[in-house]
């Protein structure tokens, strides 16, 4: 009788403690690895990188894709921009770190650094347009048109963009000189 609790004692250490510890076991290493490429992520890159960074996370690969891709949370669309034009870079620094991704995504997260304090918090609200570049509100007077000269300029630094670009180049282009007037 001895012989057979013994054997059983044996028998349930050796096997898992149940299902919580194989799924705390399972969570605990996903986490692990997810902080490991957050830390070598912030490790190969700069400050800039660093301070716009609002969490990654790994995505499995899809279909085409070779391995793993990384995605970056930053907390504004023109890092975003900026940062995919240097996607290479990045996965080159990341596999001389000892992590190969197949490529990096960027994309706009929905929470942004506290610049005081440098916790996430969510996105503010956008900013109230300048009334000088829109015009105004609706009971505003109209902006002042732009002169000849400013409207040939826009035209011609525009004609060589695609049809879906051109309208709010344009748009932006006679907000700068409207600003530029006014100062």
């Amino acid at each position: 009788m001895a012989d057979e609790l013994s054997a059983e004692r044996a028998r349930r250490e050796a096997s898992p403690a149940g299902l919580s510890g194989i799924l705390s076991a399972m969570f605990d290493e996903r986490a692990d690895a997810s902080w490991r490429v957050t830390r070598a992520w912030h490790a190969v890159n700069g400050d800039i990188e660093r301070a716009h960074t609002t969490g990654t996370f790994v995505r499995d690969p899809r279909r085409g894709e070779s391995g793993p891709v990384l995605v970056v949370y930053v907390d504004s669309r023109s890092r975003a921009t900026d940062f995919s034009a240097n996607s290479e870079v990045y996965l080159a620094r990341l596999a001389n770190a000892g992590l190969a991704f197949s490529k990096v995504e960027f994309r706009l997260s929905k929470y942004a650094r506290d610049r005081g304090t440098g916790a996430l918090s969510p996105l503010r609200p956008p900013v109230t347009p300048d009334p000088r570049v829109t015009g105004g509100r609706s009971g505003d007077k109209a902006p002042v048109p732009l002169s000849r000269a400013e409207v040939a300029e826009i035209e011609r630094a525009c004609s060589e963009l695609p049809p879906t670009l051109r309208e709010s180049v344009s748009r932006a282009m006679s907000a700068s000189y409207r600003l530029q007037r006014d100062k």
